[in-house]
């Protein structure tokens, strides 16, 4: 029997008795790291969300293939993403043709795996008709001049004829 060893044992068991050391507790993580890790997963199957796509369409696929086509869902499959594509009946060809160009432009900018398209057929959509405002009569302008003679500020009657002009013509902004 080593007497020595024994001996240093009892020692190191009383000093530990005497301090109580408090153990020490790690803090938790952040909550949205915890989520960011569990959802992650989740969220490559589903694939980006189609507001995130049209927000960012142009400059995904282009300007010559976005003016033709808007994205509309995004469904899940067995095999990943199907992105719904709304397309003008005269561009369906073309938009199938370049298919595979679409979907790898998609998969690069979302991080997703969408792998096919489906192509809905809808009518071009329509043009707003640019309105031309009516110009003021001779006499409506000078009505407008003689009313706002009073204001001394040139700045303040400059703008105040802009309005009126635009109030008298039916003209909008915004």
């Amino acid at each position: 029997i080593d007497w020595k060893a024994r001996e240093a044992e009892r020692e190191a068991e009383a000093r530990l008795r005497e301090v109580h050391a408090k153990p020490v507790y790690r803090t938790a993580k952040p909550m949205g790291m915890a989520m960011n890790r569990a959802l992650r997963p989740i969220l490559k199957l589903a694939g980006p969300a189609p507001e995130t796509l049209q927000s960012r369409w142009q400059e995904i696929v282009g300007l010559r293939i976005a003016a033709v086509t808007e994205p509309v869902r995004v469904a899940r499959s067995k095999d990943g993403g199907v992105l719904h594509l709304r397309v003008t009946s005269a561009a369906a060809p073309i938009i199938q043709h370049a298919k595979d160009h679409i979907l790898e432009r998609v998969n690069l900018a979302s991080g997703s795996k969408i792998t096919s398209l489906k192509l809905i057929q809808t009518a071009p959509p329509k043009q707003l008709a640019l309105v031309i405002p009516r110009p003021l009569t001779p006499e409506q302008r000078r009505e407008l001049v003689q009313n706002l003679a009073p204001v001394q500020s040139r700045a303040i009657r400059d703008a105040l004829a802009s309005l009126g002009e635009a109030i008298l013509t039916g003209q909008r902004k915004g």
